[in-house]
């Protein structure tokens, strides 16, 4: 007797600390916002547009935007919802890009510095395919990504000349699908006017009175000189330079970087005859 006595003290002791625990949660409010968050405390009062809201064992009032909240579940077991979650995410960038394709290379539009330190966007897609066309010549064992192709799976990340510096080789591989990337830039300087002339005389002699005649006639022409700098480097995809090679052009015309870059293209691990 005495030991049933003792083991439904213990029992009653069991329920009456569970019924506690569980008077002790249901005693508060619970506000769940939209982003996840949850906050336990007194809904105190709502008014217009903000819910007022004192923490669990604080006393300070807070205000809460009813926009930011999805629902409230009050110590009464009642709940209110102020704004359903959307189930659906906005869309972002497919940041994964596609599979690698083995042997493929992707030419990026060159940085193209022209006078006056000015980037010319024109000109940086026509070095472009201008190094795809070579590579198309003198890199026979690789398949090169059409530049048309690079450039839209480039756009549709968002990404363009102002802003291309801030991924890393081996993202725009993936972004690409490409085992290879060849990052470029020309620097072209220019360096002034180099004026030309000449001037030429004829004598003739007339016999008949034995007199001579001189003649002189003189021409003039301009020529304008640039210096150009070409930087070639190439990417794997896994973040590797496998080659990095700069020159100084001969030439002195403005479209001098395109003998400079069939040389460096001659020269890299691409080239092959």
């Amino acid at each position: 007797m005495k030991k049933n006595a003792i083991l439904i003290f213990f029992i009653f002791v069991l329920v009456a600390g569970f019924t506690a625990t569980v008077s002790a949660q249901s005693s508060v409010d619970i506000i769940t916002k939209l982003n996840g968050e949850e906050m336990k405390g007194k809904v105190t009062a709502i008014e217009g547009d903000e819910v007022k809201f004192v923490y669990e064992g604080e006393t300070l009032t807070y205000s809460v935007k009813k926009a930011d909240i999805n629902k409230i579940q009050f110590a009464s077991g009642r709940t209110q919802v102020f704004n359903e979650v959307s189930t659906v995410e906005a869309a972002a960038p497919d940041q994964g890009g596609m599979d690698i394709q083995r042997n493929l290379v992707a030419v990026l539009p060159f940085s193209y510095i022209g006078e006056g330190g000015a980037k010319d966007e024109k000109l940086s897609k026509k070095v472009q395919s201008d190094c795809y066309n070579l590579l198309l010549k003198f890199a026979p064992r690789f398949t090169l990504q059409d530049p048309l192709k690079t450039n839209a799976y480039l756009a549709r990340q968002g990404i363009d000349h102002s802003n291309i510096d801030g991924f890393l080789p081996e993202e725009l591989c993936q972004i690409l699908g490409a085992e290879y990337v060849v990052v470029g830039s020309i620097l072209v300087d220019y360096k002034g006017t180099t004026n030309y002339g000449s001037t030429s005389t004829e004598t003739k002699k007339n016999d008949e009175k034995n007199k001579k005649s001189t003649y002189s006639s003189s021409s003039s022409s301009s020529t304008e000189q640039f210096e150009t700098q070409v930087d070639v480097k190439i990417y794997t995809s896994d973040g590797q330079n496998i080659s990095s090679q700069a020159r100084r052009s001969f030439w002195q015309t403005e479209d001098a970087y395109q003998a400079t870059l069939q040389y460096l293209i001659k020269r890299s691990p691409l080239y092959s005859k």
